[in-house]
């Protein structure tokens, strides 16, 4: 037969070390509660600001970017009218008279010499630039 020993003294130190370990953990309990309330609060709250704050921003880059294009087409449409001023046949007609350009009287015809072939290449593709300098 085996003699089986008393544990009481055992389970008593190990209880109160229980007990104790409890008690600790007991007073953290209700901070724990109220960060985990905060942090379940806060989380939604930051991310709608953060989501308003990013829709604020595309809002002024949009604003921005439809001002500058109002004021690109603004300027395409002078810099047409400056051309189609610069192209109107009366200004051209004063240029010319103040040139004092005329109607042609006899035409001249002029020969023009054809394209130029360019050599064949020759050499290696990559450095044939630089031997035939």
């Amino acid at each position: 037969m085996i003699a089986v020993k008393p544990r009481v003294h055992v389970r008593a130190r190990e209880a109160a070390r229980r007990r104790g370990r409890r008690t600790r953990l007991q007073s953290y309990t209700m901070p724990a509660r109220i960060a985990l309330a905060f942090v379940v609060l806060l989380v939604p709250v930051m991310m709608y600001v953060l989501l308003m704050g990013n829709l604020t921003a595309l809002n002024y880059s949009l604003a921005q970017v439809t001002q500058q294009k109002s004021d690109l087409m603004d300027e395409t449409t002078r810099l047409d009218d400056r051309i189609a001023q610069l192209e109107s046949r009366e200004r051209l007609a004063d240029l010319a008279a103040r040139l004092h350009m005329h109607d042609p009287q006899v035409y001249a015809v002029v020969d023009v010499p054809g394209p130029v072939v360019a050599p064949e290449p020759t050499g290696i593709a990559f450095l044939g630039a630089f031997f035939h300098r």
